[in-house]
């Protein structure tokens, strides 16, 4: 037995700019481990009666509760969870939501097309609305861009790896200190991307092409974004439009990945891509080439450092860092980060790892979920209306 893990610390990384018109969000990212993959030979270790998702999923529940973010970025939802147990409970609280499943969903039967898991995009409806979603099959867009090299159909087309993508519009009462001066700019574009990646490490180039999908599909809605909406009276320009990348990239801070996230480039090259032949079907997929590297525009920065947060995975046998919440720092600010649970109280009462009583997703220990990450307290509208 153990007590209560201690309450997670919270380190401001950003001072707000006071009394001004202000949206201020928190985001969270959390793996919250299907129950297909929660049994006593993967978590030998916990009680099996603290892996039944009659106990987990209440505790997976009142973790987000605890936190109440603005926005909410769930991986390893079970359709049925989602349609049953997440999306009802959550809206007795204020949020809508959305959900796309693995593509592997159209190919099950009724009965298991429901226990297929995927991404879940929820958000407190006080705050936003949604304009649109869109849902992201990464070996479907392979396929459609007829990138079909011999690597790329091998090696990614039979993943079903997905991700989700919503657009969000401010409301009125997401303004602090007052409306906005004019009164176009209360509501405000932000593209939120939830995904779930691949996780073989000896598949770390897939990592890398399904996240390059991913960002040309945010670059793809956010330009739909600023032609669709665009007036006479006020332009839409591609820097007004704000970017929220969450998820469990299965990736450490060193990799491929991340690198190409953080940095907007990417060697073709790089160690991780193994040499395999995937030149002419990124040019395909990307719609230009790409000699000597890959690019990508958005200038991302990860909201979490792991000298704040060594570890979004504590589970037996492995304890690093895998989920991260990305956002533009060109027009977000964030204002600060929830910090992990004390390595102490791990060490005091032996645990090995999760899940765990107190704590029922050994997957992600992202923002604001259990052992979970980042918490995106905010973002001062200084930069969020420019």
């Amino acid at each position: 037995t153990s007590s209560p893990p201690p309450l997670r610390p919270f380190f401001q990384t950003t001072a707000m700019q006071q009394l001004r018109p202000s949206v201020v969000f928190s985001a969270m990212t959390y793996n919250v481990l299907s129950s297909s993959y929660a049994n006593p030979s993967m978590y030998g270790y916990c009680q099996p009666e603290f892996l039944d998702w009659q106990v987990r999923g209440n505790n997976v529940l009142l973790e987000i509760y605890r936190f109440m973010s603005d926005v909410i970025n769930l991986q390893e939802v079970e359709m049925e969870q989602f349609e049953n147990f997440f999306l009802p409970h959550l809206q007795t609280k204020g949020y809508h939501g959305q959900f796309t499943p693995k593509s592997r969903v159209l190919t099950m039967s009724e009965p298991k097309k429901k226990l297929v898991d995927g991404c879940a995009i929820f958000w407190k409806a006080q705050k936003f609305s949604l304009v649109s979603v869109k849902g992201i099959s990464y070996r479907d867009l392979v396929m459609q861009n007829t990138a079909r090299s011999e690597d790329m159909m091998n090696r990614v087309c039979n993943r079903d790896n997905i991700g989700i993508l919503a657009v969000l519009k401010t409301t009125t009462d997401a303004w602090t200190y007052g409306p906005p001066v004019y009164p176009n700019d209360v509501e405000q574009f932000l593209i939120v991307a939830n995904t779930h990646l691949h996780w073989d490490p000896q598949y770390a180039d897939v990592k890398i092409i399904q996240t390059m999908i991913m960002i040309s599909e945010i670059l793809s809605l956010a330009d739909n974004v600023r032609t669709s909406f665009s007036r006479p009276d006020k332009v839409l320009l591609f820097s007004d439009i704000r970017i929220l990348l969450c998820g469990d990239f299965n990736s450490l801070t060193n990799s491929g990945v991340f690198q190409f996230l953080s940095t907007g480039q990417l060697p073709l090259n790089h160690p991780e891509l193994q040499g395999f032949d995937y030149f002419h079907a990124i040019a395909k997929i990307l719609g230009r080439e790409c000699y000597g590297g890959i690019t990508h525009p958005l200038n991302l920065s990860s909201a979490c450092s792991p000298q704040i947060m060594p570890y979004t995975n504590y589970s037996y046998g492995f304890k690093e860092m895998i989920d991260y919440i990305f956002y533009s720092p060109s027009n977000l600010a964030c204002l600060g980060v929830y910090g992990p649970i004390s390595q102490d109280w791990f060490n005091l009462f032996n645990v090995v790892g999760c899940p765990h009583p107190f704590i029922p997703s050994g997957i992600s220990f992202s923002s604001g979920s259990v052992i979970s990450n980042v918490c995106l307290n905010g973002f001062d509208v200084r930069v969020l209306h420019g």
